[in-house]
């Protein structure tokens, strides 16, 4: 089944993303990189979510056959799939990128925060704490989200030709003070609150710290009314 969904997605130019490695038993029994290399699955057109607990050569075959690792530090410790590899999987230098997973388990799509995670899980697991740049981090979500999906040459840099995707953050707010090094200041003191400007292929999303054309307490009414439907029938479910 896997290999034909792998060759319907590669017929149309699509790529491939799952989770995998998001527990050590499941790894241990399934061989899921392992069995996707012999079966010639693995590739650059592949995105692996998580894969937290590796084992054998994992990161070796995922690094040779160049394909990516999406990592999702906030889900991942949340849901006890375990600490983020990032060590073992910079170290053999397999392709990665962050993500935010689900807001479910993540709380928020705040992706300073998960920027700040991926740095502090480098440095600790280190025991190191330069072991990660803050420029590192930023890459991984910047250019290293653009490369997974294969739009590298469309976004994540600012670049000529590129499209014109933004973000202006203040640096006169508080928790931005005394402004340092823009890359250290923006992975670990930035957060949503001091985003000034957003741009999206040269619209513009948010300007003064406000969202434009979006009606923001609608969304959040409908999202409230959603709940309350949802427990509702729930409810009403578990008393049949």
């Amino acid at each position: 089944m896997v290999r034909m969904e792998w060759e319907a997605a590669r017929k149309m130019g699509l790529r491939v993303s799952t989770h995998v490695g998001t527990g050590l038993a499941r790894v241990k029994q399934k061989q899921a990189i392992k069995k996707l290399n012999e079966a010639g699955l693995l590739g650059p057109d592949v995105i692996l979510v998580h894969d937290t607990n590796i084992v054998a050569d994992d990161s070796e075959l995922l690094a040779k056959s160049k394909s990516e690792v999406s990592l999702s530090p906030f889900t991942e410790l949340r849901t006890g799939f375990g600490i983020t590899p990032i060590g073992a999987l910079t170290n053999a230098g397999v392709p990665l990128s962050l993500s935010v997973d689900t807001t479910v388990l993540a709380g928020n799509c705040d992706m300073f925060a998960i920027m700040k995670a991926i740095l502090n899980i480098a440095d600790g697991e280190a025991k190191n704490e330069f072991q990660m740049t803050a420029r590192r981090a930023l890459e991984l979500a910047t250019t290293g989200g653009a490369r997974a999906l294969g739009i590298a040459d469309r976004v994540g840099s600012l670049t000529p030709g590129k499209r014109a995707d933004i973000i202006l953050i203040r640096t006169t707010d508080l928790n931005m003070a005394p402004f340092t090094d823009p890359g250290r200041m923006v992975v670990q003191s930035t957060n949503p609150s001091n985003v000034d400007m957003v741009m999206i292929d040269g619209r513009v999303l948010k300007s003064g710290g406000k969202l434009i054309g979006i009606d923001v307490a609608r969304i959040v009414r409908e999202a409230n009314d959603t709940a309350k439907r949802v427990r509702a029938e729930a409810e009403r479910i578990s008393h049949t």
